[in-house]
């Protein structure tokens, strides 16, 4: 799924369990909507450790990619 492909019902239905999960408790609409449209326009944690860390530019400090931070988390 891609940034495009989201739609708002898929949102307002992550959101709704969300809402569900929480207990039903009111008051909340907002923020289920912006998190359950964060979390589903993340790319998915297994499909960034496959990718390859960006190379570093010669002469410029070498600091840990988040790839290789996900990599180091999952295994």
């Amino acid at each position: 799924m891609t940034q495009k492909d989201l739609t708002p019902e898929q949102i307002a239905a992550r959101a709704y369990q969300l809402y569900l999960e929480r207990g039903r408790t009111n008051g909340h609409d907002f923020d289920d909507w912006l998190q359950a449209e964060y979390e589903l326009r993340q790319l998915p944690v297994r499909k960034l450790a496959e990718l390859e860390p960006p190379a570093v530019p010669r002469g410029k400090a070498s600091s840990r990619s988040i790839i290789d931070l996900v990599r180091t988390a999952m295994y």
